[in-house]
């Protein structure tokens, strides 16, 4: 059987009100009993998040997301069923997927006589996104593929981003991206640009450009630099020949790969939209199969440059035996493909998801340990993560403190950033619940564990680095797979709301993620130097002491004034006894602030 088919508009714009048409030929005669199916990509299927589902319906023409198969003239009639698929994998879960089929049960259609699909009352994805649209009749494809097309909005803000720190007369980049009010790289072209240094100068003028551009530049005398355009300020870079500063990424980014996820490769927008130093495709494993795991490995292959940009090879699963979601980071691809999981039913957990990993090449980061999705469980503690019952506890370096689901720092449902209503700020407006007990960073470290801290986004559009999502902050020897996995193991890394804050957090010179041996009774030096990316509401230093406290207090807490992006505090204490230090920052705006933690310092007293 040969077939053809012709979508009558393959290219939208993100979020317009729409319809899709597909017509498709066979060139045999098609009778009763004829199936026809139409798999639409994820992006088309969702609503406005990864939570909710469109309510694809057949019966009311009028209604939103109705869907018909019929012939031009009308003389057939098509049964139709819609049910749950999986996109890449049908053996897979699917959330979103769905496979719409019309089942021929009256009249015959010629051979070259048109059958008419239509997905009425609906809206474009509102990521860009060329996804492929799947079609069979009687379980056979038509040889060219179907793409739909989805562009981008006009510009509705923008960013600069700079790396962290170079060093005198070293050669950087300035990202500067227009945005839509989506986040994807913009339609809109600026022209007759001018950006400028904080120290007066200008850096470039009549920048003309669509959607983003890079200006290299390099700066001669030390110092910390921010640049400017129009009211967009980019964020801190210092200019050092001996300061070490972060690379940026986001290792919790999910595609179309997963149940829940739209998206195609998400490397591009993190290098390029994002401009991340690092990220991974962290894809729910039960979704994937052969097929998935092969895709996540070429799309990190083809994105992997050492030096520039790095790749994780990583996935996402929970297994029975533990509670809470888990993230498992690998040290190469080797590793990673060699303990895939290839589940054979969705709804089965395989002994092998969980093998027993060499810690040298594979960790486990736990994310949003303390949730509850929707309201508090009649039974069990929900997803919270115990680590105490963690069998495992020695391949988990650290936790994901933040993400777009909200902070994971302490229990408190009223915090500003919470998961009751950290996604209520999203369209979707997706409220969770802060499950009560010890399943927070700070009752982890109060109850001895080092564990270190990341934030990253657990975005399921693809879109890895956005604000509001979480990105970590990571003190890397190189820009390599192998230096980005062991610098997370030995925890010398901190996690913010999305934004690049700048940090600096030592005590007697020992930096985050490390432990600092002294005498009892000695005093130490504490010192915190931080550049934010908007102005400073409260700067926080808190101290846990084992065997005296019963809670974290704060050493410091301060909102600086006069009010400033930029700050620094020495400050000292005398130790008796073991204890644990991190440092909080939170900046504007008010009503969705700007955060970072960093890894505790723990300091150990000896006799």
């Amino acid at each position: 059987m040969g077939i053809s088919t012709i979508l009558i508009r393959d290219t939208y714009q993100v979020s317009e009100n729409c319809e899709l048409e597909i017509k498709l030929t066979s060139d045999t005669e098609l009778d009763t009993g004829t199936r026809v199916e139409i798999q639409l990509p994820n992006s088309w299927s969702l609503v406005n998040g990864p939570s909710f589902t469109r309510q694809f319906q057949a019966t009311d023409p009028d209604g939103a997301h109705f869907v018909e198969f019929k012939s031009e003239d009308g003389n057939v009639f098509f049964e139709i069923s819609i049910t749950a698929c999986n996109q890449i994998y049908e053996k897979g879960a699917s959330r979103h997927g769905r496979n719409i089929a019309g089942i021929l049960k009256s009249g015959k259609l010629k051979a070259g006589e048109a059958i008419i699909f239509r997905y009425r009352n609906t809206f474009a994805p509102y990521i860009t996104d060329k996804s492929e649209l799947k079609v069979k009749i009687n379980g056979i494809s038509p040889e060219k593929k179907l793409k739909l097309i989805t562009l981008p909005g006009p510009c509705a803000f923008t960013r600069i981003i700079v790396p962290s720190g170079a060093k005198p007369d070293e050669e950087f980049p300035i990202l500067i991206v227009s945005l839509d009010s989506f986040d994807n790289c913009s339609s809109s072209s600026l022209e007759k640009k001018t950006l400028y240094c904080n120290d007066g100068g200008i850096v470039a003028e009549n920048l003309n450009f669509t959607g983003s551009m890079i200006v290299p530049f390099r700066i001669s005398k030390e110092g910390v630099f921010r640049f400017k355009m129009d009211n967009t300020v980019s964020n801190a870079i210092r200019i050092s020949k001996s300061d070490k500063a972060p690379c940026w990424g986001d290792l919790h980014i999910h595609t179309k790969l997963s149940h829940d996820g739209q998206g195609e490769d998400p490397y591009p927008y993190a290098r390029d939209v994002s401009g991340l130093d690092f990220a991974a495709s962290a894809e729910h494993w039960q979704s994937l199969g052969e097929p998935g795991y092969e895709i996540i490995k070429i799309w990190a292959e083809n994105s992997y440059e050492p030096g520039k940009f790095v790749t994780i090879p990583a996935d996402e699963r929970n297994p029975v035996q533990w509670n809470g979601h888990h993230n498992i980071y690998f040290r190469d691809m080797e590793y990673f493909m060699q303990n895939k999981v290839h589940p054979f039913d969705s709804s089965f957990v395989p002994e092998e998801s969980w093998p027993e990993f060499d810690e040298k090449r594979a960790m486990i980061i736990p994310h949003h340990t303390g949730i509850s999705f929707g309201g508090l469980p009649k039974n069990g503690s929900g997803e919270a993560v115990d680590l105490s019952k963690c069998e495992e506890r020695h391949l988990i370096p650290a936790m994901e403190i933040y993400s777009h689901h909200g902070q994971s720092e302490v229990y408190n449902p009223q915090h500003i950033l919470s998961y009751e209503f950290n996604r209520m700020r999203n369209p979707e407006r997706r409220a969770n619940t802060s499950f009560p007990g010890p399943y927070y960073a700070q009752n982890y470290w109060m109850a001895g564990e080092k564990i270190g801290v990341i934030a990253s986004s657990d975005e399921h559009s693809g879109q890895g680095g956005r604000r509001h999502g979480g990105i970590a902050a990571v003190y890397v020897e190189k820009l390599t797979r192998e230096s980005v996995f062991d610098a997370i193991r030995a925890r010398h890394s901190y996690g913010t709301t999305g934004e690049r804050i700048l940090l600096d957090f030592r005590i007697n010179g020992t930096a985050i993620g490390e432990t600092l041996k002294i005498p009892r009774k000695q005093e130490v030096k504490i010192s915190l130097k931080v550049w934010g990316t908007a102005t400073l509401l409260r700067v926080d230093i808190l101290r846990f002491r084992f065997g005296i406290d019963t809670a974290f207090v704060p050493v410091l807490s301060d909102a600086p004034r006069p009010e400033t992006m930029d700050i620094g505090y020495k400050l000292t204490e005398t130790v008796s006894d073991n204890c644990v230090y991190y440092a909080r920052i939170t900046q504007e705006p008010l009503e969705w602030p700007g955060m970072a933690w960093t890894s505790p310092i723990w300091v150990e007293t000896e006799q």
